[in-house]
């Protein structure tokens, strides 16, 4: 079994409804990225690169943008000190599922490379 779906079956099942409905969101928008889980949550990657993730939290699920700063979405709140950015989702009704889909769009064409982050590059 994946680990991504063991990821989602291990989930607090009051986030599975959202873990489930931004699986089959994230596989739509993004058939030709590969996922895993990756740092302890599933992740998408376009040639290797990480795009987008989420993780099971105690007060909903975290969804993570790697670029999403550079999205400019009133939506999405930046985090750390590179460019990633989030949002959180506590029920599926909390989704707008016209924005995910913009989110996840961006997130295939706007993609900053992390690996020319590491030291000595």
């Amino acid at each position: 079994m994946n680990d991504v779906v063991k990821y989602n079956e291990g989930s607090d099942p009051a986030n599975r409804p959202v873990i489930d409905f931004l699986f089959g969101e994230f596989q739509q928008a993004l058939p030709s990225a590969t996922f895993k889980v990756w740092h302890g949550a599933p992740v998408f990657f376009l040639e290797d690169i990480p795009v987008v993730g989420y993780q099971n939290h105690k007060h909903g699920v975290k969804v993570l943008f790697w670029s999403g700063k550079d999205f400019s979405e009133p939506g999405l709140l930046g985090i750390g000190k590179h460019r990633a950015a989030g949002i959180t989702y506590t029920d599926v009704t909390s989704i707008n599922v016209e924005d995910l889909r913009r989110y996840l769009r961006l997130s295939s064409e706007i993609i900053w490379d992390y690996r020319s982050l590491r030291p000595g590059k």
